[in-house]
């Protein structure tokens, strides 16, 4: 179980990492006038339109509920990008994100697409999971029931906050993408710890539970610190990864189908490059978009892995049951 303590031992060195709050085009001096002129001119006092802003709002932004703020943020944020490629600057980021250009009303039009695209696969593919194994025969399956809605559930907000960036789906999307990405390593704890070293697995989980919990309410404060935030994305997943590789690594002789596992893994490694490569928007794609995008060809590789090693727990017990006592 060195691997376990390992990521434990890891995880008490992340919370030393510092805290940052805001992006170089936010804390650019001309979107900050520009921002505050804005809202001025076209803001009440408590922040609703004025008549005359009002008629000007687009239907498919007052329908996505952009308020007065927020459509000074957009317009600002372009103004920003325009006087930063006039003197060749590089674009920068705003509040931890690129700029994109809205499509009705839609933020980020490309990570949206992409986010649903993810969540109709997970679908699927629980679908599937739900047809072939019942409730009552099937080792692990009520495990697996509680994973695949985390992750549906994460990929809903994924798609709500890039189709529309709120201070609630923010944190939605930020708080559910970590808990997708800890409930791989609690998979891989569970699948480890199966047949012996439960105590153990219930002992890591509980602290992960406890971390989860602190990490949420960290980023329900608002003050997000965004680089950190993926630090600690990425530090469960390689812990995750590391736990499920170890583990296929030991039962490759046994179970062949393993193989999907590993090459989910290696999948997934290769495609974080994308998010880590972080570039600024093209045609509509950032990094974040095409990672999503791509990751929308993993579930089906990591779901008929869980349908097979459900397959071979079923018959493991069919087997134990058919012994003579």
């Amino acid at each position: 179980m060195f691997e376990i303590k390992y990521c434990v031992l890891l995880l008490s060195l992340s919370l030393l990492v510092p805290y940052i709050s805001t992006s170089d085009g936010d804390k650019s001096p001309f979107y900050q006038k520009c921002l505050q002129k804005c809202k001025n001119f076209n803001c009440t006092l408590d922040g609703e339109f004025t008549a005359e802003a009002a008629k000007q709002q687009e239907l498919s932004a007052w329908l996505l509920v952009w308020k007065c703020e927020d459509e000074c943020r957009y317009h600002c944020m372009w103004r920003t990008v325009q006087g930063y490629i006039e003197r060749g600057y590089n674009i920068p980021k705003f509040h931890g994100k690129w700029p994109f250009r809205r499509i009705l009303g839609v933020q980020e039009p490309a990570s949206a697409f992409a986010s649903v695209l993810n969540l109709w696969i997970h679908m699927k593919m629980y679908k599937r999971i739900i047809t072939e194994f019942p409730l009552d025969d099937t080792p692990m399956i009520m495990f697996w029931h509680w994973f695949a809605w985390v992750c549906m559930n994460a990929w809903l907000w994924s798609a709500a906050f890039h189709a529309r960036d709120t201070f609630f789906t923010e944190f939605m999307d930020y708080a559910c993408a970590l808990s997708m990405v800890m409930a791989l390593l609690i998979a891989a704890i569970a699948r480890i710890t199966y047949l012996r070293g439960r105590v153990l697995g219930a002992g890591v989980v509980v602290l992960l539970a406890l971390y989860y919990a602190a990490h949420a309410r960290y980023l329900y404060s608002g003050r997000i610190d965004y680089d950190y935030n993926m630090k600690v994305n990425i530090f469960f997943g390689a812990c995750g990864s590391a736990l499920w590789l170890w583990w296929a690594a030991r039962r490759w002789a046994a179970a062949r189908y393993v193989w999907r596992l590993g090459a989910f893994t290696a999948l997934s490694a290769l495609f974080l490059a994308m998010e880590l490569w972080d570039f600024a928007p093209r045609l509509g794609w950032d990094a974040h978009a095409l990672w999503h995008l791509a990751t929308a060809a993993l579930p089906g590789l990591f779901y008929r892995f869980v349908i097979d090693d459900l397959r071979h727990l079923r018959q493991s017990r069919a087997k134990m049951d058919l012994k003579l006592p």
